[in-house]
């Protein structure tokens, strides 16, 4: 008897539990919708999100990263086409995580896998003058190859 009554309030703990996760999802995804609502935008499963601010590759990698998120890098052509989305709202250029510092014409993503997707201008990568070793995205969704100094927007990916 004693272990039928452990047992129904066992069941009622996680009845409890399961409707608790059910709000704590519920409450999740408004909050997705309204940071998507107010300076983004999704592809499936990843949110891309940016303050209107400029920085250099290097400081967008750290403020996406103290975030919680990374650089956009888009792994096909609906991340890209979102993405562009983002950056033609802000009026701006933006910067990818995509790069080849660690080996010229190699380009990899942040997690440093090999690129499976691109979308390059015609003539691109290039690397002008021997230094531009990441990516940006001009305002057709084509991408350049540029130094990593310049500035350009940040949108950083949450996924």
């Amino acid at each position: 008897m004693l272990i039928f009554v452990f047992v129904l309030a066992l069941n009622h703990k996680i009845t409890l539990i399961e409707k608790e996760l059910q709000s704590v999802q519920s409450k999740l995804e408004a909050q997705k919708k309204a940071l998507v609502f107010s300076k983004g935008a999704n592809s499936h499963d990843k949110i891309y999100i940016t303050n209107g601010q400029e920085a250099t590759y290097n400081e967008g990698k750290a403020i996406c990263s103290s975030a919680g998120g990374q650089l956009a890098s888009p792994t096909n052509a609906e991340e890209n086409r979102v993405i562009l989305a983002v950056a033609q709202q802000n009026k701006k250029i933006p910067f990818f995580g995509i790069n080849d510092i660690q080996t010229e014409g190699t380009f990899r993503y942040p997690n440093g896998e090999r690129i499976s997707y691109s979308n390059w201008k015609v003539r691109e990568p290039n690397d002008l003058y021997g230094i531009e070793d990441c990516v940006e995205m001009h305002d057709s969704g084509l991408w350049n190859d540029t130094i990593c100094t310049e500035k350009r927007l940040v949108i950083c990916e949450f996924f």
